[in-house]
């Protein structure tokens, strides 16, 4: 009898738990795969820092769910030349430490931009800052650069409190003071972020006042959560999961196709193997690799073959290039050419469930040609640390062309100043590329541009640095009483603008 009235009251307690958690409109919880590395803006250039940071700072300028610039800390802005433009600052915006962002604040900021190894490659074509008055600012290039305003609004170039940046110093990353719609309440490494909302905000305001990023690695983990309710937002679902939250009476599937390449990257000159030296080998692996076979298995058909580095939406897309074909003959002909003997070990970096699914697929598929390959699976922050220093073979990783121009989607990937952190993590180099992608910044003319990227792109398809192998649809996964949410062309979505409904 004791233990049925035990069992009651467990009952009784967890619905009592669960109603509160229905009737809790102030806090929206938000199940993410990795936490961010830092949340020092210019720290680190991934999709889990950025996921945190917009939220936490503003830019110059934004770029909407649909790809367009609207106002962010400039209320307006003027291009006075090819190198020179103008922006007039908000009079209002508050930062988290209650002091008024001034001119001094953006110059101080993108000075530290222009000087940080993580986002250099955004901020470098700016020559300096001057401040015209208080609230007015003058942005002088270097050179004429045609995606100046798309790289102002990267999630990377938030603006910093001068004054409280240069009293954290070393412990920034800790006290990220920003003017975004929330701000830092507590970051418990390896668990939560907490945000609360800042009540300063010069735009609209948060209609949640708390927001929890819970960091829970497993997809089928984050898929349970979300059905329980214990989240009420789900980042990247796994696409195993994908038909059942759809079909979930009580879950939507919020789903886009964004400018994301997956690919599988050689470690060309840092690399301890010397084989990826040889074109041969890399296209024997290109050769190899079933992209079919990845997509039907891992993705159930959430992905497309990819033609190029850059997705077709991306400004300077070539759509003259078609995957390669499959060819197992091929590829063993090319290894004997190249004097590779069968038993060839080799291996390849990943940091998540998904990725590592994709490599047993790669790793069957090299095994037929001879090679076989060791699957190292690393935590987020130590495999960018690692692949940035060089220390892998192989690695498997994505990139956003979050700028949606094809200077930032092939840039930072191949250029040899984007060597380690920056973006180029197969530390390939090819001095044609190098001038054709710093000529192509300062060319003004669509027409004449868009040649240098067909280049460029034709140049990689034949040298393969790495193999793309597809266009990945995003995804959140969201209890139906989730309203307002506004997806993100670049993954890295902005909360303010959610709230609860019927």
């Amino acid at each position: 009898m004791l233990k049925r009235v035990l069992l009651f009251m467990s009952v009784l307690t967890v619905l009592s738990c669960a109603q509160t958690e229905v009737l809790n409109k102030d806090l929206l919880k938000i199940g993410v795969p990795v936490e961010a590395v830092t949340l020092f803006p210019y720290g680190s250039n991934d999709n889990a820092t950025a996921r945190m940071t917009v939220n936490i700072f503003d830019r110059l300028l934004e770029k909407d769910e649909k790809g367009q610039f609207q106002p962010g800390i400039a209320s307006s802005w003027e291009v006075l030349s090819p190198v020179q433009v103008k922006f007039n600052l908000r009079t209002n915006a508050v930062f988290h430490n209650g002091e008024l962002l001034t001119a001094e604040d953006v110059k101080y900021s993108i000075e530290r931009a222009i000087v940080s190894p993580e986002v250099e490659h955004i901020a470098s074509p700016i020559k300096n800052v001057e401040i015209i008055d208080p609230y007015t600012i003058m942005l002088n290039l270097k050179d004429p650069f045609a995606p100046i305003l798309s790289h102002l609004a990267h999630s990377t170039m938030g603006i910093l409190n001068k004054k409280a940046a240069e009293a954290a110093g070393q412990d920034i990353d800790q006290n990220p003071i920003g003017t975004g719609p929330y701000k830092l309440k507590a970051w418990n490494r390896g668990q939560n972020t907490l945000l609360e909302a800042h009540t300063e905000y010069w735009g609209e305001a948060p209609k949640i006042a708390n927001l929890e990023f819970r960091v829970i690695p497993e997809a089928s983990a984050r898929t349970i959560a979300l059905e329980t309710g214990d989240i009420d937002i789900a980042y990247d679902i796994d696409a195993i999961d994908r038909e059942r939250v759809s079909e979930s009476a009580d879950l939507q599937l919020i789903e886009e196709a964004i400018a994301r390449i997956e690919y599988l990257g050689f470690n060309i000159e840092k690399g301890k193997n010397p084989i990826w030296k040889d074109r041969r080998v890399r296209e024997a692996v290109t050769l190899a690799i079933d992209t079919d076979g990845i997509i039907n298995s891992v993705l159930f058909g959430s992905g497309t073959p990819a033609d190029s580095v850059i997705y077709k939406t991306v400004v300077g897309h070539y759509a003259g290039l078609t995957p390669r074909k499959r060819d197992v003959a091929k590829a063993k002909a090319l290894l004997a050419e190249a004097g590779v003997k069968p038993g060839l070990e080799v291996s390849a970096w990943t940091s998540e469930g998904q990725r590592q699914k994709m490599l047993e697929v790669i790793q069957a598929n090299l095994k037929e040609i001879g090679i076989d390959l060791k699957i190292e699976v690393y935590e987020w922050a130590r495999f960018l640390d690692g692949t940035g220093k060089g220390e892998h073979d192989m690695f498997v990783l994505g990139w956003t062309t979050v700028t949606g121009d094809a200077d930032y989607g092939i840039y930072n990937l191949i250029h040899t100043k984007a060597f380690g952190g920056a973006g180029n993590r197969s530390f390939y180099s090819n001095p044609e590329v190098d001038v054709l992608l710093d000529n192509a910044r300062k060319e003004i003319d669509p027409v004449k541009r868009n040649a240098m990227y067909k280049t460029i792109q034709e140049v990689l398809y034949d040298d393969i640095p790495f193999i793309p192998l597809f266009y990945k649809l995003a995804n959140v996964g969201a209890s139906k009483k989730v309203k307002g949410f506004l997806f993100d062309p670049a993954d890295s979505h902005r909360l303010q603008t959610v709230y609860f409904g019927n």
